[in-house]
């Protein structure tokens, strides 16, 4: 896609009130405390232990560092994470 197309396809969502997670595929990620992860839009597992668990989404990695972690679900948009989870970052 051309950077005008992409400019315009911007509009077009801002306009219409689409939100950036539909629109740009944005990874979402949802906490409840600090022993659950819902994580959606992404596009593939990089590396799983339990106290990492790499994922590849559409504009960066997601690293999900803690003790116990264990994926409780998965489907090819979405999956939970359950176990102690001490750091969320974005590379």
């Amino acid at each position: 896609m051309s950077s005008k197309s992409k400019s315009l396809y911007r509009k077009i969502s801002a306009a219409a009130q689409i939100p950036k997670d539909l629109s740009d595929g944005a990874v979402l990620v949802t906490a409840t405390g600090q022993e659950e992860l819902c994580i959606e839009n992404y596009r593939g597992i990089i590396e799983y232990t339990d106290s990492r668990l790499m994922l590849q989404t559409k504009n960066c990695r997601l690293e999900v560092l803690g003790k116990n972690l264990f994926i409780s679900y998965y489907t090819g948009e979405e999956m939970k994470v359950t176990g102690h989870i001490e750091q969320i970052n974005y590379l």
